[in-house]
């Protein structure tokens, strides 16, 4: 899929069109549109400074969605019941080594043959910038037990190595991305009620609303 040119992300700023996209993994090609993107977008609101701060922000729930749809994958490859909890605890141990093994790479095609995408929606307005990742997997009780810990207790953290210290989760990583979101909001003055993870038994969405206005 071709990336945006920044003459088009311009065209369609300026004209308040909003962005869509549909994604099965990552890829460098997206990085690089993303961040242009967003620091053309934070620069039509005079806030140049907070581009990356965005980026990280975005890029940190896109790479959530990958990570369930991928670790779906592999409890489907493994023949394990990502719902059953004695398959979820040792299916999440290997998945673990699968990843330090570098071998994730390899799901992206998977992903997309089985149609496990995640979907990024900007929209902006004078108000404020709203973005929405959507992946199409559920969370399991305990995927979501977890984050609704890590979105409680990274409230009461301004370091993301303090609150990795002090409540990093030794099996898994989401909650450790969740906290820095959370971290990064609240550094930059957001109020952290505009940061909503949620889940159906069709998809996961995570919703981050920016107010930030044109001066």
């Amino acid at each position: 899929m071709p990336s945006l040119s920044k003459t088009e992300i311009l065209e369609k700023i300026n004209t308040g069109e909003n962005f869509k996209f549909r994604r099965f993994g990552p890829s460098q090609d997206f990085d690089e549109e993303l961040i242009l993107l967003l620091n053309l977008l934070s620069e039509h609101y005079k806030r140049p400074d907070f581009g990356s701060v965005f980026y990280t922000i975005v890029k940190d729930l896109i790479l959530n969605g990958y990570k369930a749809n991928f670790k779906r994958v592999f409890f489907l490859e493994n023949n394990l019941d990502i719902n059953s909890p004695g398959d979820y605890e040792l299916g999440v141990r290997m998945y673990k080594s699968f990843i330090l093994a570098g071998k994730s790479k390899s799901y992206t095609e998977i992903a997309e043959r089985k149609n496990f995408y995640v979907e990024i929606e900007i929209s902006y307005n004078s108000d404020e910038i709203t973005v929405i990742v959507v992946n199409n997997n559920r969370l399991t009780t305990n995927e979501m037990q977890k984050i609704k810990n890590s979105l409680l207790h990274a409230q009461n953290y301004n370091d993301i190595m303090e609150y990795y210290i002090e409540r990093g989760d030794s099996s898994e990583g989401e909650g450790i991305g969740i906290a820095l979101c959370v971290i990064l909001l609240k550094g930059e003055g957001i109020p952290t009620q505009n940061f909503k993870i949620s889940s159906n038994q069709l998809e996961t969405r995570a919703t981050v609303r920016i107010p930030i206005k044109k001066n």
